[in-house]
């Protein structure tokens, strides 16, 4: 009876100690607000409304109605002023036969770009909405040959369209005024892919990151920047050196010859990277390639918990005692790199991908992956983690931190963390079932740890009963602002806002206040 009484006694104690420590991981943050929200009805399953986000401008949220003419789809489209306010309501006519392939903002209008038939890539509708007026514009775009877009953006008075045709990546300019497209030259071959467009509209200048192939299957980074019409006026092409091969990469803005780019490498031809890069050029030469594994940095893997985070450095320094370089491999989705007072900011998220059964490495892939086959097997990717690096102008790191991610999958690769920075903070976020996480870092150090933040509701007795996990996150907006954006079904018994239970397309407006007292 006694050793079962202290059995008993350490399972009350171990149940205690764990709600405790869940509670703890429960925090909410003071530092995160939510300033705004607004909903849109869900009449039927069949809705689905989109954001383009207009920055200072607002948002645009449409919607596809039920309402159709002889030829076409009824779409509505709500403009909001940045305090969530209604500012017009149009509705416009989409063509049966089209469907959207991309959407963008740029000085004061909003673009929607169709793909005109389902059985024509070559042919493309533009739609042009003035933000302030809500006036429509049609503009109807000939590629000349089929594009299986992957990129669309707008500068000045140019737009940017980006894919593949017959396999091989090809990028074309459209002039708004002339309405011709142009082939930018330098792109149409087997052996590179563009993986980012970089839009620079102060400069009126872009950047194309563009992965090429090598000799011995290794890989290499280059970073082409043109003017808004497609005219070259630097290439920068690193040089990764023996047995190093680059998986990915990112850019800074290009300024005055100075452009530095970083992302990720591995030994061989692999999307598996054993760390990151950083190199310079300066007017067309390459300065500098500095490499640091994984193994190096200070808080690599601050998302483990803490006895396996210790398991992992004591593994690493019990190798490096020995003379060896432990070694460690991730797949990391890079972002654009962020400059802040003499440092330069690499943010990249941790994931992998997920098979009901064995599958060829390669045989699926996100957005940007070109022509991959169809695999029945692929169940998507699985984020782990994020991380933050900030590198001086020499290449070297000046402080790490990452940033646990739960919950997230997805089938196709995209950024979930949102990054913002204060004077030396960093602010890490993401939306996940209804609740925003974040965290605040400051260098090296913890500023305030993982919080859990519900997403604020309309009504004090509102319930949130179900959502919709593939219709949910956070964006950037504007300034320190985000918005979190979602489809729930609520429940109200006391019947505000005029039901007890409603369908909502939901956005909420989000900022931080890092004056607040932490937990």
């Amino acid at each position: 009876m006694k050793v079962k009484g202290i059995s008993i006694l350490f399972c009350l104690i171990l149940v205690v100690g764990l709600d405790a420590q869940r509670k703890k991981e429960r925090d909410t943050s003071a530092i995160i607000q939510q300033p705004g929200r607004v909903e849109f009805s869900i009449f039927d399953y069949a809705m689905q409304y989109r954001v383009i986000n207009g920055e200072e401008d607002g948002l645009l949220v449409y919607v596809e109605t039920e309402d159709r003419t002889d030829n076409a789809y009824n779409w509505t489209f709500n403009k909001l002023d940045t305090a969530l306010n209604q500012v017009w309501t149009r509705i416009y006519p989409i063509p049966f036969d089209s469907y959207l392939v991309g959407m963008e903002y740029h000085d004061g209008k909003y673009y929607l770009l169709f793909n005109a038939s389902r059985y024509r890539n070559e042919d493309l509708l533009l739609l042009e909405i003035d933000s302030k007026e809500g006036s429509f514009q049609q503009i109807e775009i000939n590629t000349v040959f089929p594009i299986q877009l992957t990129f669309f953006e707008v500068i000045d008075n140019n737009v940017l369209l980006s894919g593949y045709t017959n396999f091989r990546p090809v990028l074309l300019t459209f002039n708004l005024d002339v309405q011709k497209p142009r082939v930018v030259p330098g792109f149409y071959d087997n052996k590179s892919d563009i993986l980012d467009i970089v839009i620079d509209d102060d400069a009126h200048m872009f950047t194309v990151i563009q992965s090429e192939k090598l000799q011995g299957n290794r890989f290499t980074m280059k970073a082409k920047t043109f003017t808004s019409d497609g005219d070259l006026i630097q290439n920068n092409g690193i040089i990764p050196g023996d047995k190093k091969s680059l998986v990915d990469g990112a850019s800074t803005i290009f300024y005055g010859g100075f452009q530095y780019i970083a992302g990720t490498f591995s030994k061989k031809a692999s999307q598996y990277s054993r760390g990151l890069y950083l190199s310079k050029f300066v007017n067309g030469r390459q300065q500098f390639i500095k490499y640091h594994d994984y193994a190096d940095l200070t808080n690599f893997f601050g998302y483990m918990n803490e006895r396996r985070e210790r398991r992992i450095k004591e593994r690493i320094e019990r190798k490096k005692q020995k003379g060896k370089k432990p070694k460690f491999s991730y797949r990391l989705l890079v972002h654009d790199i962020i400059q802040r007072d003499g440092e330069y900011l690499m943010i990249a998220e941790a994931y992998y991908p997920r098979y009901s059964s064995y599958s060829a490495p390669g045989s699926s892939g996100g957005f940007n992956s070109g022509y991959n086959s169809y695999n029945p097997n692929f169940m998507g990717y699985k984020y782990t983690h994020a991380v933050v690096v900030a590198f001086d102008r020499n290449g070297n790191i000046i402080w790490d931190n990452s940033f646990e991610v739960n919950d997230v999958e997805t089938y196709a690769l995209e950024e979930f963390v949102v990054v913002n920075h204060e004077k030396d903070k960093t602010i890490l976020m993401y939306l996940e079932d209804n609740t925003i996480r974040s965290k605040v870092v400051e260098g090296n150090e913890i500023f305030e740890g993982k919080t859990f933040n519900p997403v604020r509701l309309a009504y004090e007795k509102d319930e949130v009963k179900s959502r919709d996990p593939e219709i949910e996150g956070l964006k950037r907006w504007y300034g320190d602002f985000m918005y979190a954006f979602g489809e729930q079904r609520i429940r109200n018994e006391q019947g505000e806002g005029g039901r007890n239970e409603r369908r909502v397309f939901y956005i909420n407006k989000i900022t931080y206040n890092l004056n607040a007292e932490t937990n």
